[in-house]
């Protein structure tokens, strides 16, 4: 559990130190009090890099002055510290004394974010939905998000040989490279999807009080190595100029009562909709690691009705976890910034 946290120079705050002697930490104030940047202070320090920005873009500015600095102390109870120092464009983070240029994969702690532009889950991109998730799936299977980077890669390759005119002999290798990937990819997403759609009603019924059934569904319409293939000569032979085939292009939609979210929740709804599958993603989490996960919430509950809130606050699964959250007024908040 985390015990202290104090940041320097850290966005508005010059200095600001809390420790925390509870499980669950609500952090209120108004708007521009400097409330996110705590909590991203402590995701960097659980996770090693920000949601929000780059580390250069974290430092403090005041009188048209910018530091060429900021830092990160913080306590676990089980007496690890960790510091995160940024000076003059150079990282180092310690562990226990020990200094490393980036958080290894070892010491990174289970974390599940909720930041307020989630809300345009529903409503936005693909590639937002798509991110969302496999942020999820990495911290149960890193090897997600080594395919991902590895798919990355040869995508980018592969466009540029289109866009130079390459022949299908030169284009072979990386065809072939590029289906394998998305075939794995595709069918981890689908395996965790169906997990999360075997918990997410329950977890969504808890929170709003209401007996409305939600799904999820990943759309991929090639799936296999061989079916990814072929598509992949007929785009060719059609004269494609950019790789329309693979992960990269799919969507993962929300469904409430059978119908597209987008169109038929509210604003209410689509918040809970999202909250719901936090929960079900922080359940999975705990199974899987067997450890307790942290969440980082921002702004947890404006938007909501006062049900939805209070089922928000007392669900059993983002209470048997660490919760350290901002809202700009709540009933439940053990730190007030003024």
């Amino acid at each position: 559990m985390l015990k202290s946290v104090k940041i320097q120079n850290f966005r508005r705050h010059e200095e600001f130190k809390a420790d925390f002697k509870d499980e669950n930490i609500i952090i209120t104030g108004a708007n521009g009090s400097g409330k996110t940047s705590i909590i991203e202070a402590i995701y960097i320090t659980l996770n090693g890099r920000s949601w929000r920005s780059s580390f250069q873009e974290i430092l403090r500015e005041e009188n048209d002055n910018v530091s060429s600095w900021w830092r990160i102390d913080v306590k676990f109870s089980d007496g690890e510290g960790r510091t995160i120092k940024f000076t003059d464009n150079q990282k180092v983070f310690e562990i226990n004394n020990q200094k490393f240029t980036r958080l290894p994969a070892r010491h990174k702690k289970p974390v599940i974010l909720f930041e307020p532009n989630d809300l345009q889950l529903l409503y936005g991109s693909p590639a937002r939905r798509r991110d969302f998730f496999d942020r999820f799936i990495a911290q149960v299977e890193p090897s997600h998000q080594t395919n991902l980077n590895k798919l990355s890669r040869i995508l980018k390759q592969r466009n540029n040989l289109l866009k130079k005119g390459a022949s299908a002999n030169e284009l072979f290798i990386w065809d072939i490279q590029l289906a394998e990937l998305a075939e794995r990819i595709i069918l981890v997403r689908e395996d965790w999807i169906v997990k999360i759609n075997k918990k997410v009603t329950t977890e969504y019924r808890g929170i709003s009080i209401k007996s409305d059934d939600i799904s999820i569904k990943y759309s991929a319409p090639q799936k296999s190595k061989q079916q990814i293939l072929n598509q992949l000569n007929t785009d060719f032979r059609n004269n494609c100029t950019v790789t329309k085939i693979g992960p990269q292009t799919h969507d993962i939609k929300f469904k409430i009562n059978n119908h597209d979210a987008k169109l038929t929740a509210s604003r209410g709804e689509s918040r809970t909709i999202i909250f719901a599958t936090l929960a079900t993603m922080t359940e999975l989490l705990n199974q899987e690691l067997g450890e307790k996960v942290y969440l980082v919430f921002d702004d947890i509950d404006s938007e909501l009705d006062f049900e939805r809130k209070f089922g928000v606050y007392k669900s059993p699964v983002f209470n048997k976890n660490y919760l350290f959250a901002t809202t700009i007024e709540s009933a439940y908040s053990t730190i007030n910034l003024k």
